[in-house]
């Protein structure tokens, strides 16, 4: 028998709420925040967010924020969310200051 709070209106179970970890990184003196969640949708879909403290853009976004769906293997297997997030940025980076376009 399931309890009131795990079911919704008609019965049907609730979907749990995603349980993220978080994780600071400073990439070129920019403070970024990772938010980590390996069971997104199921067993392999992971999520991963980043957000810089200060919304200024970087190379993987030109907004500040990022949301990026992915097989939690991968960032596993980079090292982990750190890792995986220092690789993606070392990668894209042109060395070119990121700047919004107006048009």
């Amino acid at each position: 028998m399931q309890d009131e709070s795990e079911e919704r209106a008609g019965g049907k179970p609730l979907r749990k709420e995603p349980v993220y970890e978080t994780f600071a990184l400073t990439w070129k003196g920019q403070a970024l925040i990772l938010r980590w969640c390996v069971q997104w949708l199921g067993i392999e879909t992971a999520h991963l967010e980043i957000v810089t403290e200060d919304r200024r853009p970087h190379p993987i976004s030109e907004t500040g924020y990022r949301s990026h769906f992915t097989h939690r293997q991968v960032v596993e297997e980079a090292g982990g969310p750190e890792a995986f997030v220092r690789e993606w940025l070392e990668e894209v980076d042109d060395g070119e200051p990121v700047q919004l376009s107006l048009f």
